[in-house]
C-alpha cells in the first residue's frame, strides 16, 4: 500500500504534463520494464549491496534506451537517486491504472465456486459496462465463494450474489407471509 501512495505521487505529474499517446507509450515502457522485475535474477541485481546505485540506474536506463525520452531518462535517475528503482512495477499498474480511469476502460474479476464460462463472464462485463457507462473487462477467479461475486476495484463496485443469502431471504419471506 505505501508503494502505491508513492508511486502516485510520480505518477501524477506525468500524467498532467503528458498527452494521452505519450502516457500510452510510457505505460507499454514501464510495463517492459516491470516484467523484468518478475525474473528471479533481475531482482537479484537490483537488491544486491554490492552493486552500486548507478550500475543499477544504467541497467534500466539501457532497458528504456529505445525510447529515446528526456522526461524517461530524468524519472529513472530520480528514481535512483532516492534509491526508488522498485516502484517501477508499482508505477507501472498505477500508470496504467489512471489511463484506464481516462479512458473509461476497467478490469475486474468474477469469484464463484462454480465453473462460470467465458461467454458468461463476457455478457456480464458487456451489461455491468453498459450500466456503469464504462468499458469492463472480467477474468473468472476460482474461489470457495457460494454463489458469484463480481469485482472491479477501481469504479469501487462490489456484486454478490449468494445462495446462503438467497435462501435466508427465501425463508423470512416464507414466515412473513405465513
Amino acid at each position: 500500500m505505501r508503494n502505491e501512495l508513492i508511486a502516485k505521487r510520480y505518477i501524477k505529474p506525468l500524467m498532467e504534463s503528458c498527452d494521452q499517446a505519450s502516457l500510452e507509450n510510457l505505460s507499454t515502457l514501464f510495463s517492459a520494464v516491470a516484467k523484468a522485475y518478475e525474473n528471479e535474477k533481475f531482482n537479484l541485481i537490483m537488491n544486491s549491496n554490492d552493486v552500486s546505485s548507478s550500475a543499477k540506474c544504467q541497467l534500466i536506463l539501457d532497458m528504456v534506451a529505445s525510447a529515446n525520452s528526456t522526461v524517461v531518462n530524468n524519472l529513472i535517475k530520480l528514481l535512483a537517486e532516492n534509491g526508488r528503482l522498485s516502484l517501477i512495477p508499482a508505477m507501472s499498474e498505477q500508470l496504467n491504472r489512471e489511463i484506464g480511469r481516462a479512458k473509461r476502460t476497467f478490469t475486474g474479476r468474477i469469484y464463484s465456486n462454480n465453473t462460470v464460462d467465458q461467454a458468461s463472464v463476457d455478457t456480464i462485463a458487456r451489461d455491468l459496462g453498459t450500466k456503469m457507462g464504462a468499458t469492463i473487462s472480467l477474468s473468472y477467479v476460482a474461489s470457495d465463494f457460494d454463489g458469484i461475486r463480481v469485482e472491479v476495484d477501481d469504479l469501487n463496485v462490489e456484486i454478490n450474489f449468494s445462495k446462503s443469502r438467497l435462501n435466508a431471504q427465501l425463508v423470512e419471506h416464507i414466515l412473513k407471509a405465513i
